[in-house]
């Protein structure tokens, strides 16, 4: 069982989520950290140190999803590489305009703003994946 879910290709979408999940936690880590250094230590204004954060998270993103967690597509490369990007900047908006509502509206730290962002987004981000990487529904649970 560990093994399908880990090792072996998978249309599941639970399988999936998991995987996602597992991506997002790496990518979380980049982000978070790197807006926190940008912000903290380079004395970035805290909306261009969430941008230049979340844009290296969505490379190493596209690179684990693509190898890991979606797998078939009837697109072509570039039509996956322009829709994960299209899917990526409508994802960067929604976190800057959450991050600048919470912070400059409601006076909630940046980080914590960025915690609320990120789970909105996470959502966003899969489902518009599992869309264009959809293959064949598979019946098995995992």
């Amino acid at each position: 069982m560990l093994r399908k879910l880990f090792l072996h290709r998978s249309n599941h979408t639970v399988v999936q989520l998991f995987r996602y999940g597992c991506v997002a936690a790496v990518a979380f880590l980049i982000d978070f950290g790197l807006l926190y250094i940008f912000t903290t230590y380079f004395h970035m204004y805290y909306l261009v140190s969430a941008t230049l954060s979340f844009l290296l998270s969505l490379y190493v993103n596209y690179i684990m999803s693509v190898g890991w967690v979606f797998h078939q597509t009837k697109y072509t490369k570039s039509v996956q590489i322009i829709t994960f990007l299209a899917i990526g900047v409508i994802g960067l908006v929604l976190n800057l305009v959450i991050i600048w509502l919470l912070t400059s509206h409601f006076g909630v730290y940046y980080l914590l703003s960025k915690l609320v962002a990120i789970v909105i987004v996470f959502f966003w981000s899969f489902l518009g994946r599992k869309y264009l990487f959809r293959g064949a529904p598979s019946t098995d649970l995992l």
